[in-house]
């Protein structure tokens, strides 16, 4: 079976609305920053105090829906017989709460969760890779990955996708038109 490395967050939900505005509060001089570099944070925290919002954020992420398209991306990657891993990075005793979030949102089947510091070790060669981390794509790729991801600020860079492209281009997966 394939296999599809699927991110959560800037991919399954928008973790960067309530981040941002978390950090807004901690952090009032990070109103209007400009989020093209991935580690935009730095001119403003530590990575401690970043992570520490993200973990808050993560906490609350069961209060917050699916994007609207994450639904439709499991219905693809299961027609095209995806094991679909869930991989995310956050702290490692955060899986089942992740796993309850994919519930309520009705995002399945999926064979595993993966939370933690170091989903690379899922990433094998030629498998599905969607992800927004810039880091994480460079890899896939440099494993010679089937790599898509949504469109963000800090991926610009890269050839990002909207959902339609996204399922456009899932959809031409083994059909001999990608």
């Amino acid at each position: 079976m394939k296999r599809a490395i699927v991110d959560v967050d800037g991919i399954l939900w928008n973790l960067y609305y309530p981040l941002t505005e978390l950090l807004q509060k901690l952090y009032p001089e990070t109103i209007g920053t400009d989020m093209s570099n991935w580690n935009w944070f730095l001119e403003y925290m530590t990575k401690e105090q970043f992570y520490a919002a993200v973990d808050i954020v993560h906490m609350t992420q069961i209060n917050y829906p699916a994007f609207s398209g994450a639904t439709e991306l499991f219905n693809v990657l299961n027609q095209k017989e995806y094991e679909i891993c869930v991989a995310s990075h956050r702290a490692e005793n955060t899986a089942h709460l992740l796993s309850k979030w994919l519930e309520i949102n009705e995002l399945k089947p999926y064979s595993m969760v993966y939370t933690g510091h170091n989903k690379k070790e899922f990433v094998e060669r030629g498998c599905l890779v969607i992800d927004d981390s810039p880091i994480t794509i460079d890899f896939a790729l440099s494993k010679d990955c089937d790599v898509h991801y949504l469109a963000w600020p800090w991926n610009q860079d890269k050839r990002g996708n909207s959902w339609s492209d996204l399922y456009q281009l899932l959809g031409a997966i083994n059909d001999g038109r990608n």
